[in-house]
Formats: structure tokens, C-alpha cells, sequence
């Protein structure tokens, strides 16, 4: 953080705390289009953190800038009290598990050394890679035959499962999540989610996922971010964001409660 700027605060369980992650008045321009225009936020340690709005109003864009793919215009990120700007990009890219839409699996390496990926960088022994490897499998319950098969050969739902166990591999604190889910069909997508939600809280993580499957950021998240136009309109509990609708949440929720009458519609009595 600046010199002489104190960090926020944040609460959690009624307890006033220095956030895990916080922003301070983030801006972004690309190609001389604003993107993010004053981001503020913090968030507690071990908190799930849904992203939600329309196409183009930031999302992914706040995540790569807090994975320093993308440098702000203004404004400081810190994570642990730590401004990322102090510190080496790919270092603070090493300690952090981002996962993508569709796995973005290396296409001619195996299973195995795609989960690794991150460890072999950091120069973990091939042993230690494959005990880990190994474990992230059964973690996410991919049978261990997978192994040495390429992506091409995985059907959605397993890259998905490789993707996800890559971003664990170097047991990161911090997970960002970018649509990982979002290609998978809605039985899958809501098993990896449940099976995310219970890796969350069992490894202490604190979780940033971009979603456009509302459902799931009001079933599974304790903080809601609602980005409109590169600014944040609400956040807070899912359950206030609903009870309180901002236009862009009512915008958002508009489509899904339209197709839930419907389908109820048809449903006989």
C-alpha cells in the first residue's frame, strides 16, 4: 500500500480484520477504453467471491490484474498486505491458482505434468510432482488411468477437473477462477461447483470466481460482487443483493426467473 495509507478493514464473523485481498481505487483502460474505474474492495481470508454481470463490465479483467497479467492505471492491490506492484509478476503468478474456462490445457503434455505445472517450475523433484499429481486426482476424483493421457483424449468435465487440480497444485492461499465451469453441462458444472465450494472450505482458501450461472453465485458464495460498466454497483451476502436489487442485478436475475416460470409452467400439478 502507499506510503501513509493505512490498509482497510474488512469484517468477518463479527470480527474486524486487515483484508487477505484489497483494492484501492482501481483503474484500468485498454486500447483507451476504461474498463475498471475506481475498484474498491476487500475481502476476508477463506471468503468465496462471486463475480457476476453482464459481458464486458470487468470481470476477467479485475482477475488479471490481480494475477498481474495486466498492471493498473491507478490504484494499488494488495494481497496479505503486500502490494503486488512491490513485488516480481511471475513471482506473484507462482503463489497463485488460476484456473480457466475449458482447463487451457497444454495440449502435448500429459495429465500428469499439466497439473504439475506450477511445481515443476518451481522445481519440486519428478517424485514429489507425481505423489502430487496423484493426490489432486483422487482429490477431484479423476481415476488415476487418466495420467498419462493428453487433453484431447478427456472428455469437458475431466479437463475441467485437470484445470482445477493445476490451480491447487502448488497449494496456493488464493484461487482465481475465470468461467471455469462455464462450457460443461448443467449436471457436471453443478458437481465440479459443490466439489469447489467443499475443497474451499476444506484447504482454507479464499476464492474468486467469475460466473455467469447466478444460480450457482447465490447458492454457493459468501460475498457477491455485482461489476456494471467497470464498476462494482453492489456487494454483500447473496441473500442482501437480492433483498435489495441494484438495476443491474434485477437485469441479471430477469432471464433466470423467467425461464424457472416457465419450466414451472409445464411442470403438471
Amino acid at each position: 500500500m502507499r506510503a501513509g495509507n493505512p490498509p482497510p478493514l474488512c469484517h468477518k464473523d463479527g470480527v474486524t480484520q486487515t483484508p487477505f485481498l484489497a483494492c484501492r481505487n482501481v483503474q484500468l483502460s485498454l486500447g483507451g477504453r476504461p474498463v475498471l474505474a475506481g475498484i474498491d474492495l476487500a475481502v476476508p481470508a477463506g471468503t468465496l467471491v462471486a463475480l457476476v454481470g453482464a459481458s464486458g463490465a470487468g470481470k476477467t479483467s479485475l482477475l488479471r490484474l490481480i494475477n498481474r497479467l495486466l498492471d493498473p492505471d491507478a490504484g494499488t492491490i494488495a494481497i496479505e498486505g503486500q502490494d503486488i506492484a512491490s513485488r516480481d509478476s511471475v513471482a506473484v503468478r507462482r503463489g497463485i491458482g488460476h484456473a480457466v474456462q475449458g482447463g487451457g490445457l497444454f495440449p502435448h503434455w500429459t495429465v500428469a505434468d499439466n497439473i504439475t505445472a506450477v511445481p515443476w517450475l518451481l522445481g519440486w523433484p519428478r517424485a514429489q510432482r507425481q505423489a502430487r499429481a496423484l493426490e489432486l486426482m483422487a482429490m477431484l476424483e479423476l481415476p488415476t488411468r487418466l495420467a498419462m493421457r493428453f487433453p484431447h483424449e478427456l472428455s469437458g468435465g475431466q479437463a475441467s477437473r485437470v484445470g482445477l487440480a493445476r490451480a491447487l497444485a502448488a497449494s496456493p492461499r488464493l484461487l482465481l477462477l475465470d468461467e471455469p465451469f462455464g462450457a460443461l453441462d448443467p449436471e457436471t458444472r453443478d458437481a465440479l461447483a459443490d466439489r469447489l465450494l467443499a475443497l474451499h472450505r476444506a484447504q482454507g482458501l479464499t476464492t474468486l470466481i467469475v460466473t455467469h450461472d447466478l444460480a450457482d453465485a447465490l447458492l454457493r458464495a459468501d460475498l457477491m460482487l455485482v461489476l456494471d460498466q467497470g464498476q462494482i454497483v453492489a456487494s454483500g451476502p447473496p441473500a442482501a443483493i437480492v433483498a435489495h436489487p441494484h438495476p443491474a442485478v434485477q437485469a441479471l436475475l430477469a432471464a433466470p426467473l423467467a425461464q424457472a416460470r416457465a419450466i414451472a409452467g409445464l411442470v403438471p400439478r
